[in-house]
This record gives structure tokens, C-alpha cells and sequence, in this order.
């Protein structure tokens, strides 16, 4: 009896311990077009749209928000698609929120876009190129002021950094052949830019 007990025990931590590190996107992206002068490529959320990571971490895209897809470079759709195509398109949604609010540090909104992509079905690669796309051409911020980016008082600054000039094609081929981890592929950028 006790060995059952023991088991019974182990294979519920071990489901629980499971069920922490995966992640899953809650509800669905219910949006309508924006029609405005120009392209109408806006959509606002109708229903709020949730992404929860594997730590946990809940990143909220609220509902009558506007959603462009704007955190994907333009440059890179032919590569990777355009924001409204794709697996990872519901990740986008949440990207975006993020991108737009600028309440949680770039580097980890940029990687939330990673781990979310891969949630969507992206490919592990594909899912590196995006995110070595969207870390050199995504937005970026700074906090200038404030007790953090929580902080309604906080004074943030966009900023995009110039790199050296370089072909995306190479870029993207290495990433393809190498596999190489999320760290590599930021030191390979980060080795471009110039002061």
C-alpha cells in the first residue's frame, strides 16, 4: 500500500510539474477591421486574449485593443509571412499589445514572441528566424524614470538601434543551418551594432 501511495504521489507531482512549464494561449482572437483612411489593417480585440508562458507569466492582450502586426518588420513578411498568415499569428496579438504598451522589458516581450510562436505550431526554426527578425528590427524601449515600467508616472523612451550594414539573407541561413540558442543569435546581432 505504501509503494502505491509513493507512485500515486510521484505521478502527481509529476503531472503538476508538467502542467507548470508548458505554455497555452486562453480564448480566442476575436477581432473586427478598423476602417480608417488608408489601408485598413487594424483590428481591435473583441474578447480579451491571453498567452501564459512556461514560468507562468500571464501576458494579457485586452479586449478593444488595436492590433496591427506592426511588431514584425515589414522587410521580413516575405521570409516569414505577413502578421495576419501563419502559426503565429495568435502570438502577434499578444506581441503587439506588448510592443505597443511597453510595460515589460523588450528583450523579454521579443521572447515571449519566440515561446509563443513555437505554442502556435511555428517550427523551432522558423520560430529562431522570427525572433532574430523581431530582435533586430522589433522595437525597443527604455526607462528613463519612474519606480518601473509598471509605474503610470515612468517615462519610457522607443529607441532603435543602427546596426552595421549586413546581409538578412546570411543571417537567416545560419540561423537554419546552426540551430544555434536564443543567446547566440542576440550576440550575433548585438555584434553589429554600432555605437
Amino acid at each position: 500500500m505504501k509503494l502505491v501511495t509513493i507512485t500515486f504521489a510521484l505521478l502527481c507531482a509529476a503531472s503538476a510539474s508538467s502542467q507548470t512549464t508548458s505554455s497555452s494561449f486562453k480564448g480566442r482572437v476575436v477581432a473586427e477591421w478598423i476602417v480608417e483612411p488608408g489601408e485598413d489593417r487594424k483590428m481591435v480585440l473583441l474578447e480579451d486574449f491571453e498567452y501564459v508562458d512556461a514560468k507562468g507569466t500571464v501576458w494579457k492582450a485586452p479586449k478593444g485593443w488595436p492590433i496591427d502586426g506592426a511588431s514584425i518588420p515589414p522587410f521580413f513578411w516575405t521570409m516569414i509571412g505577413s502578421p495576419y498568415t501563419g502559426d503565429y499569428r495568435r502570438a502577434s496579438v499578444v506581441h503587439d499589445y506588448y510592443c505597443d504598451k511597453k510595460i515589460r522589458p523588450w528583450r523579454d516581450v521579443h521572447r515571449m514572441f519566440y515561446e509563443a510562436s513555437l505554442s502556435d505550431g511555428v517550427s523551432l526554426i522558423k520560430a529562431k528566424v522570427m525572433y532574430a527578425a523581431v530582435y533586430e528590427k522589433g522595437p525597443r524601449w527604455t526607462l528613463v524614470s519612474g519606480n518601473g515600467l509598471q509605474d503610470p508616472d515612468a517615462q519610457i523612451v522607443e529607441y532603435t538601434p543602427a546596426f552595421a550594414p549586413h546581409d538578412q539573407a546570411s543571417l537567416e541561413d545560419w540561423v537554419k543551418r546552426e540551430n544555434p540558442p536564443l543567446n547566440d543569435i542576440e550576440k550575433r546581432i548585438d555584434a553589429l551594432q554600432l555605437e
